[in-house]
């Protein structure tokens, strides 16, 4: 495990880290606790609500539970902002990324609060299909009783929460390391290549979508927005993209897409279906395509090659 990551885990195995995470639980009404990026527990379950232990005894619903904190870890590293959305049971949760130069390291995960009924018109995702609470209250007795006593919160407190929990990651990653920021900038040496060449009113006109893509790769992207930050018809957008470059936009997405990629096989914890993911490929078996036309090798051979198998 590389400096940074054992410093970000040393911060938050202190004693001052689980009794800031502990006050803050308390003093909001939310559920928190910090994890690495694989879900794992890296501190205590501040404040978990009985509904949601009860409900994680239960294999049917615990499978749903965890993927939702998956889906909502990723889509917070992806957009490296705050995400609130809707689990599977119709509660509020809010998962606030760790990110070192573009590494997702982790996360605060908050919530196991429901949202006042009058704040209907606030737009929540809903990560999967919602579970019938009343067939399952009809079995259980308990866990009815359990969500009735879930805290009530407005939207604008756990906004605000989701914020002050953003700002305490931010100061935990502070001067991530040099060996990992080296690392880092030896893997965008095409973003790096551009920057040098940028001297042309042509290369000027194109910077903003390049910034664009280096900003956005995680998501879609299309010819539309390019065209649209750097104010120019799509048309033309892609023929001067084109003689610039000397490739095309899709190309060029994937070209960063996989220069991002190398940084996270770097570190042999991270599957290679999450850096797919995180990458912005939905399909592993292409980004696995992707990554061995444009590298010459698969991306388990590439990570064989570092000596992190």
């Amino acid at each position: 495990m590389n400096d940074t990551w054992e410093k970000l885990y040393a911060t938050v195995k202190t004693k001052e880290f689980q009794t800031i995470q502990d006050n803050l639980a308390k003093s909001t009404d939310l559920a928190i606790i910090t994890v690495d990026y694989k879900g794992s527990p890296l501190t205590a379950h501040s404040e978990c609500s009985k509904f949601c232990n009860l409900l994680r005894t239960l294999p049917e619903y615990a499978k749903l539970c965890e993927k939702c904190d998956a889906h909502g870890g990723i889509e917070a590293a992806r957009t490296k902002e705050p995400f609130i959305y809707l689990c599977h049971a119709n509660i509020i949760d809010v998962a606030v990324p760790i990110i070192v130069n573009d590494m997702y390291l982790g996360g605060i995960m908050a919530g196991q609060v429901r949202l006042e009924s009058n704040e209907s018109e606030f737009e929540i995702e809903q990560i999967y299909r919602q579970t019938d609470l009343e067939k399952l209250f009809e079995n259980n007795s308990q866990i009815k009783s359990d969500y009735n006593k879930l805290p009530i919160i407005s939207y604008n407190k756990i906004e605000a929460t989701a914020r002050i929990l953003q700002t305490i990651c931010k100061y935990m990653v502070q001067n991530p390391g040099e060996r990992l920021l080296d690392e880092y900038n030896n893997s965008v040496e095409a973003f790096n290549q551009f920057a040098n060449k940028a001297n042309t009113s042509q290369d000027l006109l194109l910077k903003p979508a390049i910034e664009y893509i280096a900003d956005n790769y995680t998501k879609k992207i299309t010819i539309r927005q390019l065209a649209n930050v750097c104010n120019i018809s799509e048309s033309y957008f892609s023929r001067l993209f084109s003689k610039c470059f000397g490739k095309n936009v899709t190309d060029y997405i994937n070209d960063t897409r996989i220069s991002k990629a190398k940084v996270l096989l770097s570190n042999p914890e991270v599957t290679v279906n999450y850096i797919a993911r995180f990458c912005g490929y939905e399909d592993s078996s292409y980004f696995i395509k992707r990554f061995k036309k444009i590298t010459g090798v698969t991306p388990h051979e590439y990570r064989k090659a570092l000596g992190n198998n």
